[in-house]
């Protein structure tokens, strides 16, 4: 490892000021992906902004018919969540089926969806659910449908 800085805002507000203000950051959701490609060195990172502390990240809700799931909250969440098996049962089996139980513990929905590798569980889930990723940065909400979210080269196959 080598010298960075390090950040653990309490608020969004707080984490746009953090990434905004130091070169080079990166946001640390559970860290499955980030923290080992910063330990061999292949991710180079000028500051580490660790979301962990931010309360409205964290967690699941019903907004009529749309299931809301938090950036932050980790795949055992997701998996032991009742509100999750009612309104997606899937959703809840993919999560309990992820990695071992350290990752299920400290990996997240949000760093899963933001590290974007094809081969991962959340991908394919929100593709196919059509699910619609809301993101806030600068205060200004942005509503992504998941189909935009696919990677450079990769296409929609029909069945």
């Amino acid at each position: 490892m080598y010298a960075f800085d390090y950040r653990r805002p309490a608020t969004l507000e707080e984490a746009e000021r953090a990434l905004a203000a130091m070169e080079g950051a990166k946001l640390l959701a559970g860290g499955q992906t980030l923290i080992p490609a910063i330990k061999l060195r292949l991710n180079r990172l000028g500051a580490l902004i660790d979301l962990s502390a931010i309360a409205q990240l964290n967690g699941v809700a019903r907004d009529g018919d749309a299931l809301i799931v938090g950036a932050m909250t980790t795949h055992a969440d997701i998996a032991a969540s009742p509100v999750v098996a009612r309104a997606i049962a899937g959703l809840a089996e993919l999560a309990e089926g992820i990695g071992d139980p350290q990752v299920r513990n400290r990996g997240t929905i949000g760093g899963s969806l933001a590290n974007n590798d094809p081969a991962a569980d959340y991908p394919a889930a929100v593709l196919a659910l059509d699910a619609t990723l809301m993101t806030n940065r600068r205060t200004i909400r942005q509503e992504i449908s998941s189909a935009a979210c696919l990677p450079p080269g990769l296409e929609r196959m029909r069945f």
